[in-house]
């Protein structure tokens, strides 16, 4: 086979996997760890506070807009926010990636979110990346990160 012929075929599957940066094989227990994390997603459309701080560790950290807040910070700041917020507005998954690394797990997700929240029209992209553990109650987030901005108008 021609050299040149093989570097066409070949060097195109490489760069493909080198830039994905991820194998196609999925975690061994990525179906309980996405599960924990839309469960958390369930609870705060369900108004469910105390399910939604059961699936949050106790040493957990949430991270928005450029504040970290404990646990109990969050419970006592920002959960009824987030709760108001998640119920008004529709989410719709856009991309899901997932990776674990023995008793860790990792979920980094995309969102487009839409509705009107207090008189006011929404139309964002937030992303979320939540990062667990596993422990002898199930897969539970450590931290939680979330970002968003406006969807560009047309």
């Amino acid at each position: 086979m021609n050299r040149s012929y093989l570097i066409v075929l070949v060097f195109p599957l490489i760069f493909s996997v080198a830039a994905t940066g991820r194998s196609e094989t999925s975690p061994p227990d990525a179906a309980a760890i996405s599960a924990a994390v839309e469960d958390f997603h369930q609870a705060l459309a369900a108004g469910d506070e105390r399910r939604a701080m059961s699936l949050l560790a106790s040493d957990a950290l949430i991270v928005e807009a450029g504040t970290v807040q404990t646990r109990a910070e969050y419970q006592s700041e920002h959960l009824a926010a987030d709760i108001a917020f998640t119920r008004e507005l529709t989410e719709k998954l856009t991309s899901r990636q997932l990776g674990q690394a023995g008793d860790a797990g990792w979920v980094t997700s995309t969102f487009q979110v839409t509705g009107t929240f207090h008189g006011k029209a929404v139309n964002n992209f937030a992303a979320e990346t939540a990062v667990l553990t596993r422990t002898a109650d199930g897969w539970r987030i450590r931290a939680i990160h979330w970002s968003s901005h406006k969807a560009a108008r047309k």
